[in-house]
């Protein structure tokens, strides 16, 4: 027998054909539903409470309690009352007032209309637990990527983009909480990390994690000044082991004022640029300009062609001579890279920083010194006497840890006397990598390869390295050596006087680049520099001119 009438089965079926796409939707149905049943039975109010889990989805806004009907009349009866258990452990319970006392069919008839408004709830609930885990950075429990792009595609809909700024930003030093705790105790920092800026955006903002200590947020203008000072001076509490400990975080930022002009794609790809200028630049904030764009752009087109042109040999080495103080003899060169594309000579301050930052400086730092290694065999063959000759070497290279045995291997895969090649590294800025530094001079001095520390003063901490590395050169950058002539009380003067004293006690040789002038020449002289090198005797030298150079060693100061 089907107790449903048919008017009811209609109304039913058709909200269940009709799957609500959220809360909002079913309530609406659900309230036209009951309001074609109460009649039949008598209801004079319905409501319904709805309990969800404590799960990713449950912080939406949602009305805990509803009213589906109400006759607004008294009644003292006592209600009918249907709990349902929903997925992801949420409840709901229906509540029914009737006129009338009803029997027991009544009851029962009620109850199967309603656990059809269940089942479509319990449905939705499902799906709106999928959706939401989808948007959901499980690390973290706050939003993700997509998440953002939704929000902000919303936003773009509704033409409300010129009330936000989006944000792009990376916590500062987060990578020394996992260096001094395990994976699981620096991820709980994350986690609170990432908890109290969720809890510092609005309802009409939105932050995101896009992956390792890296966000990404849309913030009102009004409310941007607080946010970044929240950004700016993150504490975040933590305990372990029954020890209290406070953490406090900076941050790396990239910032976008918007427009309404602004699509989701431009955002994300703007926003990006901003942060990378921020990077670059070592500001703790940056706002998006064209012309950073468009520098971007460039290094870009200069990544994409490095490969290739390594590959056809397009980079080529120069000599710069290095010339002795005392006797104006050739006493050594420094390698040069340059690049010559489709007949065009690229400049190295052009694309050095950027193969620098991208990391690829490493292959070409080998690609020189195989350069370097077939000019000295060649030399060797022809039966000339080589000079020492050195070849730079990033500081990215200190990740590698075979990198003395790597370099020793090109040295002697062409038969190469160690002494001729002199290894240059750039001073590093850390305490841990001059650590590694110190290593890798030790083993390549262990090996008879000399090595010298290039652009001595413009880091952050020379005078710590000097003190640990056991360096056989010093080379003083040229924006040490003051313009002559200069006063005794001169600052520039004092501080190289002092660099070159320091390091003659520690028994280095002292290298001085970039001297242009006789008078430079005569004051580094004066303070007991053992070598130049700068165009007051050569510019760098073509492999042909510099052989020629090799053959004929003799100096004359002008």
């Amino acid at each position: 027998m089907d107790f449903i009438r048919p008017e009811q089965k209609r109304i039913f079926d058709e909200t269940k054909c009709g799957q609500p796409k959220d809360l909002a939707e079913f309530n609406i149905s659900a309230q036209k539903a009951v309001e074609e049943i109460a009649g039949s039975f008598g209801i004079i109010k319905a409501e319904y409470s709805l309990s969800l889990s404590r799960s990713c989805f449950s912080d939406m806004d949602y009305p805990r309690d509803l009213v589906l009907y109400d006759e607004k009349t008294e009644t003292e009866n006592e209600p009918l009352r249907f709990e349902y258990e929903l997925y992801e452990g949420g409840r709901v319970e229906f509540v029914v007032y009737t006129k009338n006392e009803l029997s027991s069919d009544e009851r029962w008839l009620i109850e199967v209309d309603l656990r059809q408004l269940y089942y479509i709830l319990n449905e939705l609930v499902l799906e709106l637990s999928c959706e939401s885990l989808s948007l959901t950075d499980f690390q973290t429990g706050i939003p993700n990527s997509k998440a953002f792009m939704r929000f902000a595609s919303k936003v773009v809909e509704e033409g409300k983009l010129s009330s936000y700024t989006a944000l792009v930003f990376n916590i500062h030093n987060f990578k020394s909480v996992h260096r001094s705790f395990s994976y699981i105790e620096g991820n709980k920092v994350l986690k609170k990390y990432s908890r109290i800026i969720a809890e510092a955006v609005t309802k009409n903002e939105i932050v995101a994690r896009t992956g390792g200590d890296n966000f990404i947020a849309m913030i009102l203008n009004d409310h941007l000044d607080y946010f970044l000072d929240l950004l700016h001076n993150m504490v975040v509490f933590h305990e372990k082991d029954g020890d209290s400990m406070t953490f406090m975080f900076g941050a790396t930022i990239g910032g976008l004022k918007l427009s309404d002009d602004y699509d989701v794609n431009d955002i994300m790809l703007n926003t990006s640029v901003a942060y990378q200028g921020a990077r670059e630049r070592r500001q703790m904030f940056n706002f998006y300009d064209k012309k950073l764009s468009e520098n971007l752009m460039e290094r870009k087109i200069v990544l994409s062609k490095f490969h290739k042109a390594l590959i056809e040999k397009e980079f080529y080495a120069v000599y710069q001579p290095k010339v002795g103080v005392n006797d104006l003899k050739l006493h050594g060169a420094e390698a040069l890279v340059r690049w010559k594309h489709e007949g065009k000579d690229i400049m190295p301050g052009k694309f050095v920083p950027v193969f620098e930052q991208d990391g690829c400086i490493c292959m070409l730092d080998f690609f020189m010194l195989e350069e370097v290694c077939k000019f000295i065999r060649r030399l060797i063959d022809n039966g000339l006497k080589p000079v020492r000759i050195s070849v730079n070497f990033s500081k990215r290279h200190l990740l590698n840890n075979k990198l003395v045995e790597e370099i020793a291997e090109v040295i002697d895969r062409y038969g190469i006397p160690h002494e001729l090649i002199e290894v240059e590294l750039t001073e590093s800025e850390n305490s841990h990598s001059q650590g590694v530094m110190s290593d890798v001079v030790n083993d390549l001095g262990a090996l008879g390869i000399k090595t010298s520390i290039d652009d001595f003063g413009t880091g952050y901490s020379s005078l710590g390295m000097l003190k640990q590395l056991d360096l056989d050169v010093l080379k003083i950058d040229k924006s040490f050596i003051p313009e002559a002539p200069v006063s005794d009380n001169d600052k520039s003067f004092l501080m190289l006087k002092g660099i070159i004293a320091l390091a003659k006690s520690l028994g280095f040789t002292i290298v001085a680049e970039g001297v242009e002038t006789s008078a430079q020449f005569e004051l580094i002289e004066g303070l007991g520099c053992d070598v130049v090198q700068g165009f007051i005797f050569d510019k760098p030298l073509s492999e042909s001119d510099f052989i020629e150079r090799i053959k004929n060693k003799d100096y004359v100061l002008e």
